[in-house]
Formats: C-alpha cells, sequence, structure tokens
C-alpha cells in the first residue's frame, strides 16, 4: 500500500504542476489579450473562451494535490477535538461521502462529454471550439477525485483498526 501512495501522490503532484503550466498559460493569453486591445485595438478573439477553459483545467487537476495535502474542503474546528479513532471514523466518513460525490460527478460529466462528442458541439464563440476538447478534462479529473477519495478511505480505515 506504501508503494500506491507514493505513485498517487507522485501522480497528484505532476498534475498540479501541469496545472501551474496551465496558468502560466492562462497568464500569457489574458496579458497578450490586454495588450491588443489597449495598444492596437484589436482582439484574440478566443482570450474570454479559452481562459475559462484554462481556468477550469487548472482547478481540476489541482483537486488531487489539495486533498492529499488536506487542503481540500476541510472543517476541522470540532474533529480535531476527538480521539484519534473518533477522528478516523469521521474520516473514513467523508472519504466515503467525497468518494460518492465524486463518483456521481464522474458519471455526470462523462455524459456530457459523451453527448458532446457523439453530437459534434461546438462552442458558440468565433472558435467553434469542438466542446468535447475542453470538458475532456472533467471526466479524467472527477474519476482521479474519486480514486483519491477510495485511498483515504482505505487509510482512515487502517487508522480506524489501529493500523499505520
Amino acid at each position: 500500500m506504501n508503494t500506491i501512495g507514493r505513485v498517487i501522490d507522485r501522480t497528484a503532484a505532476v498534475l498540479c504542476d501541469l496545472g501551474g503550466c496551465l496558468l502560466v498559460a492562462l497568464t500569457v493569453l489574458i496579458n497578450v489579450e490586454v495588450v491588443l486591445r489597449y495598444l492596437f485595438g484589436g482582439s484574440t478573439l478566443i482570450a474570454d473562451e479559452y481562459g475559462g477553459y484554462l481556468f477550469v483545467w487548472l482547478t481540476l487537476l489541482g483537486f488531487g494535490h489539495a486533498l492529499r495535502t488536506g487542503q481540500f474542503l476541510r472543517v476541522e474546528a470540532g474533529v480535531e477535538r476527538f480521539g484519534p479513532r473518533l477522528q478516523a471514523a469521521c474520516g473514513a466518513l467523508a472519504a466515503l461521502v467525497g468518494m460518492a460525490v465524486a463518483a456521481v460527478a464522474t458519471w455526470a460529466c462523462f455524459n456530457t462529454f459523451a453527448l458532446s462528442l457523439r453530437f459534434g458541439t461546438v462552442s458558440i464563440q468565433p472558435s467553434a471550439t469542438p466542446l468535447w476538447l475542453p470538458q475532456a478534462v472533467m471526466p479524467f479529473a472527477m474519476g482521479w477525485l474519486c480514486l483519491l477519495y477510495l485511498d483515504a478511505l482505505v487509510r482512515s480505515l487502517k487508522a480506524l483498526d489501529g493500523r499505520p
């Protein structure tokens, strides 16, 4: 299980780094748009659309790292006062609920992606981007989050059982 944890940690870090690269691309795209508008009176015509896509992608790809480092949607006001076993039980329950929500989101995102691919849906922007392209990251990221919650559930159950 330790090897699996290292692989998951490394993959989460790589995806987070990819999200960082997307943040750089988003920054460049926005600055190019600003320069074009104010200095040349023109536009890229894609900055708003692709800026939105990049923002969603980098957010979704950062979810795994945030979850693994304990920075993802945590409320510890009451839980931190519990003993180790009760904390582990709360962690297992939270992981189970998170995994269920991520599984539903994975299913919904995959259906959205599949329908866009099937019907050839394109954006209404000047780029007419096939929507399955920006939507492809959504089921992947939600499925990855589901796997991470499963790992968190297993770790919480081990802690509940008294194992490291």
